[in-house]
């Protein structure tokens, strides 16, 4: 019995993919590359997507870290153009990081247990959760429905229902424009997230934007707007990052942009904008 009772708890014990690895996963990747979203072909929602790859190849070289396209591209510089997660997303602490390289050094299985990894960075301690949004859960159907009109996607940014929504429109940014985006505001206070790059947005639907007041980031890659339509951003408090790549902004556009408080990245790749005013701000021209 003894020894039925030791193997009973052997088999409890958890792996340290799905302890430590997945985790990260979750938290950082699986929004782009995951169910709903998979850029470049590459799922991270379980360890055999994962192994699978991306359509360009493996995304993981099991005990080689160095050699792996997924560990090359979490430790690139914010600032590249190929790091991962991209768009201002915030990216991968240390500890996360070493997590990732000692899984892929001993060779990126999905069986070892926890405690074959005793050098691994300890977790952090929980913390209480800061709702991005209200709960989205009991507002489904009218989610639904809004987005439906919309023509555009809804989705939640991560399994805790608090953490808002993210607005899609990567499948066919043609068909989001001012008007959709005017529909979309029975839902407002829950987008968190708002991708619409390459769409149709003008500056008059930057006003429907500055009504998402919970967003945290916003890419407007390759759309018409300009610097005067910015103005409309003012009522963002909360948003963190945004991306005006291929935009008609200008250094006047950037200087409005300053005054939101917890604003970390602007990128302004192929824009008008000329010498960055304030360099912990404006990432990239």
């Amino acid at each position: 019995m003894a020894a039925a009772a030791g193997a009973t708890f052997a088999r409890a014990e958890p792996t340290f993919y799905t302890a430590r690895v997945a985790p990260i996963f979750e938290k950082h990747c699986v929004g782009c590359h995951g169910p709903d979203k998979k850029k470049a072909g590459l799922r991270l929602d379980s360890f055999e997507n994962v192994m699978r790859g991306a359509e360009s190849g493996d995304v993981v070289t099991s005990g080689d870290p160095k050699k792996s396209e997924l560990y090359r591209r979490v430790t690139l510089p914010e600032t590249d153009d190929e790091v991962m997660p991209s768009d201002g997303k915030p990216h991968l602490a240390r500890d996360e990081i070493r997590i990732l390289e000692i899984w892929i050094a001993a060779g990126a299985a999905a069986d070892k247990l926890l405690s074959e990894f005793p050098d691994a960075p300890a977790p952090k301690p929980v913390v209480a959760q800061v709702p991005l949004a209200p709960d989205w859960r009991p507002r489904a159907a009218e989610i639904a429905a809004v987005a439906k009109a919309a023509g555009v996607k809804l989705v939640p940014r991560s399994q805790i229902a608090t953490d808002g929504l993210v607005l899609r429109t990567a499948s066919a940014p043609a068909r989001c424009d001012d008007g959709a985006l005017e529909k979309l505001s029975p839902v407002a206070d829950l987008i968190v997230d708002a991708e619409l790059a390459r769409t149709k947005v003008t500056d008059a639907g930057l006003k429907a934007i500055g009504a998402c007041q919970n967003l945290r980031s916003l890419d407007l890659t390759r759309t018409a707007v300009s610097s005067a339509g910015l103005a409309a951003l003012a009522s963002l408090q909360h948003l963190e990052a945004i991306n005006l790549t291929e935009t008609r902004v200008d250094d006047g556009g950037v200087e409005r942009l300053k005054a939101l408080p917890e604003l970390k990245q602007v990128w302004v790749f192929g824009t008008k904008v000329s010498t960055p005013a304030e360099p912990a701000k404006v990432v990239a021209k």
